[in-house]
């Protein structure tokens, strides 16, 4: 693995993980604060989870301006710090028995916030500190933390709220903040792009400039219209699953937590394997047999439960998670490896808002077909939306694209006009 010894890349890395082990905690945690404590109710929590998406839909754009514009790896610093402030200002609070629902909402939209511009900079800046021809492995590694916390990250904040209560288990996420501050601080590498004050653009010619980068390339184009279909149906399909098991399949608690686990052992799994898949098919004929696939997961799920039940949703939710993280991993990579370094954020921030608007609305989508059509119906709905996404790779270059750029080629005669990927300064492995 050609990031093992990247020490810059650990730290990183090390951090994160850190930090995606506490966001399942207060994932649990500030609903059952809300509810438990706080005598909250239905609204409450949806309050809660709308403030998850909300930043990303309104704010990625400007995170991705400010991440262009000012030094990466100090905004991060800064959503770190903030983040752990807002966080942890709940569990003081507690103790003082002054916490409200007003308090809960503020810091859980400050930390959403703040997120987004964690986000859009921490993408924007992997490409320069590992080089292109790292994507791969690092967003792989990267993926995996996140597929782990999502397995073990939920039960093991579950205990820790039965343990210590919900205020106190949010402290917990909170210093997982701290964490990921810290291991930005030993961080050695630093910024390489041109500081703003050495351009004259202004913010609107720059974010016209980011938009015309994204849409004028053909690559970037088709990666974004495919990403977004692709979650508007994955997201439609996942608010109809939970549903599907309860009524249709009348699965316990239990059993259901039992078939999501799977699903996020494969997701694992799928990462782990996820360069090797390309190297057996191409990169762009994984893309679009990954979302075909998963689309066909969601239609599916209705002929695996009615033939074998329990056992039939375990079949599908494995297939799903397997084939999810490989689009995400190269679909991620590729917009990485291909924008101009200094447009990143700006590509990144326009994307992100994207991809959070289709979630949310797929979310909304999948609940109301579900009810006005049956779940059946809507889940065949929800996975031709994503057999569709996948498919539309098929019209453009993304298709015929070979390697990851950092290899010998990017794509195919297809591919032309595409742009070559933005060089990376020498300096961007210091301390590998």
């Amino acid at each position: 693995m050609a990031l093992g010894r990247h020490s810059d890349f650990n730290r990183l890395w090390f951090g994160q993980t850190i930090s995606n082990f506490g966001d399942k905690i207060s994932l649990l945690a500030l609903p059952t604060l809300a509810v438990v404590f706080l005598d909250g109710g239905a609204f409450e929590v949806g309050v809660l989870g709308a403030l998850r998406f909300l930043p990303f839909l309104l704010l990625a754009p400007v995170a991705g301006l400010v991440a262009d514009r000012f030094s990466r790896r100090t905004i991060m610093i800064v959503a770190d710090l903030g983040r752990f402030a807002a966080l942890g200002s709940i569990p003081v609070a507690f103790a003082f028995d002054s916490v409200t629902m007003t308090h809960v909402y503020i810091a859980a939209a400050l930390t959403g916030v703040l997120t987004t511009f964690f986000e859009v900079s921490y993408q924007s800046w992997l490409p320069q500190l590992i080089g292109t021809e790292n994507l791969v492995e690092g967003n792989t590694k990267l993926q995996i933390s996140r597929s782990v916390a999502e397995a073990v990250g939920a039960g093991a904040g579950g205990a820790l709220i039965q343990v210590l209560g919900a205020a106190r288990a949010i402290t917990a996420d909170a210093f997982t903040f701290l964490v990921s501050l810290v291991a930005l601080l030993i961080i050695r590498h630093r910024d390489t792009r041109a500081r703003v004050e050495e351009t004259k653009a202004s913010a609107k010619a720059e974010m016209k400039e980011g938009l015309k980068t994204l849409f004028g390339n053909p690559v970037l184009r088709g990666l974004f219209t495919a990403n977004v279909v692709v979650n508007l149906g994955a997201a439609m399909g996942d608010a109809l699953l939970i549903v599907y098991a309860y009524k249709v399949l009348d699965l316990s608690p239990g059993q259901v937590g039992a078939a999501f686990a799977v699903m996020s052992v494969f997701v694992i799994v799928g990462a782990v394997l996820s360069e090797q898949v390309t190297k057996v098919l191409t990169v762009g004929r994984t893309l679009v047999l990954t979302a075909v696939v998963l689309g066909v997961g969601y239609i599916l799920v209705p002929t695996g439960g009615a033939v074998a039940g329990f056992v039939g949703l375990i079949v599908v939710q494995a297939v799903i998670g397997f084939v999810s993280p490989m689009f995400d991993i190269h679909v991620l990579s590729l917009v990485q490896g291909i924008t101009p370094n200094e447009q990143m954020g700006r590509v990144s921030g326009a994307a992100l808002s994207a991809v959070y608007g289709a979630l949310s609305l797929g979310y909304f989508a999948g609940g109301a077909l579900g009810e006005a059509f049956g779940l059946t119906a809507a889940l065949a709905v929800a996975g031709a939306i994503t057999i569709v996404g996948g498919l539309t790779l098929l019209g453009g270059p993304v298709a015929a694209i070979k390697e990851m750029p950092g290899g010998d080629a990017t794509a195919e005669e297809g591919a032309e006009g595409a742009g070559p990927a933005e060089p990376v300064a020498d300096d961007a492995k210091v301390g590998a």
